[in-house]
């Protein structure tokens, strides 16, 4: 009997921990993002000062604005070569589709350092300079995989006989995808682009050995303020990107929630 009583308790017990593993190091960092003095250990009154300087850094503020730009740039670009390659891998027969598909999504499986290295050779060998350019390749050779894998798990799951019944109706290629596909494939497509752009704007390894002189993007800039002391001004910038990504899962799980509810209706 109290054997099975701590078999119920072990899956809600790990699970509240793994929470509290996950969620603790943001509390504390929201926490002390408010406080007045600048260490990060120790509480030593209320302020709202490190906001201030956090939102009047320039160097901060050049960051957002080059990874705001590559994130929405890389996260344009790997959907739709993973959208254009998940509909081909699904929909037609071509030679060597095993491996083609293997080769998009290589760089889950090869060390993202491998990648970086040999995107700079690459870059230094056809002379091209370090800048968005070679950034936005960079973040595109890593989220082609993950938006690849999204979209051909969903374009697997549509009734084949839509196409055949949009074609019997007179619809051509580019009708049938505009009117049958792209609108049943949107979710997942957006679901993509997200991930992409998460993926991009937290990007650190990459973009280190990719980025130019005047392209640094936030992880870095971050990074190297970390080397001349860690201060609330941190917490405060990283309080404001998590405000800021609760606000879009709000805003999504609203219009879920809307959409729904008109449904049912």
């Amino acid at each position: 009997m109290k054997l099975s009583r701590l078999a119920g308790l072990y899956v809600p017990v790990v699970t509240i921990l793994g929470y509290v593993f996950l969620f603790a190091p943001l509390v504390v960092l929201v926490i002390y993002s408010f406080n007045a003095g600048r260490s990060t250990v120790v509480w030593t009154g209320f302020s709202m000062d490190w906001y201030a300087q956090a939102l009047n850094d320039r160097g901060l503020q050049r960051g957002l604005q080059v990874s705001a730009l590559v994130a929405v740039l890389s996260a344009v670009i790997s959907t739709a070569i993973g959208t254009s390659a998940a509909l081909a891998v699904i929909k037609r027969p071509f030679p060597a589709k095993n491996l083609f598909s293997t080769i998009l999504i290589a760089p889950l499986v090869l060390p993202e350092i491998v990648l970086a290295v040999g995107l700079l050779v690459a870059t230094v060998w056809s002379g091209l300079a370090l800048g968005y350019l070679t950034l936005v390749a960079g973040h595109v050779l890593v989220s082609v995989p993950f938006t690849f894998l999204i979209i051909r798990a969903a374009a697997a799951a549509l009734d084949p006989r839509l196409d055949e019944a949009a074609a019997d109706l007179g619809a051509n290629g580019g009708q049938t995808f505009m009117r049958v596909t792209l609108p049943l494939l949107l979710p997942a497509i957006l679901s993509a682009t997200l991930l992409s752009a998460v993926i991009s704007f937290d990007n650190f390894v990459m973009s280190t050995f990719v980025s130019g002189v005047g392209t640094t993007p936030l992880p870095i800039q971050i990074y190297a303020m970390l080397k001349s002391g860690l201060t609330p001004k941190i917490n405060a910038l990283g309080t404001m990107l998590i405000g800021v990504n609760v606000l879009a899962i709000l805003l999504v799980m609203g219009r879920y929630l809307k959409t729904v509810r008109g449904t049912g209706q």
